[in-house]
């Protein structure tokens, strides 16, 4: 299991699960704008998240985010949550 709870873990996992740079990557960084970016990608990285932090999230939470910063902002919440 990937430990997520910090930025620069959460960038680097991020930039592994979607083949992106992690020199394109930033918190403010919105993820739709990656050239690797497609809805196949979000559902992959919906179910890697799942597989390492054990939350889920959805496809409307997902649709939800601006923002690499969001979607770590939800895991850490739901990841919380859950202990």
């Amino acid at each position: 299991m990937v430990k997520l709870e910090n930025e620069a873990d959460f960038l680097m996992f991020v930039a592994k699960e979607l083949g992106a740079d992690i020199s394109e990557l930033a918190p403010n960084t919105e993820f739709r704008s990656l050239s690797t970016w497609s809805s196949l990608n979000a559902l992959y990285l919906i179910t890697r998240i799942s597989e390492e932090q054990e939350v889920f999230i959805t496809s409307s939470e997902l649709a939800k985010c601006n923002n690499l910063k969001d979607i770590h902002t939800m895991i850490l919440s739901k990841t919380a949550a859950n202990q």
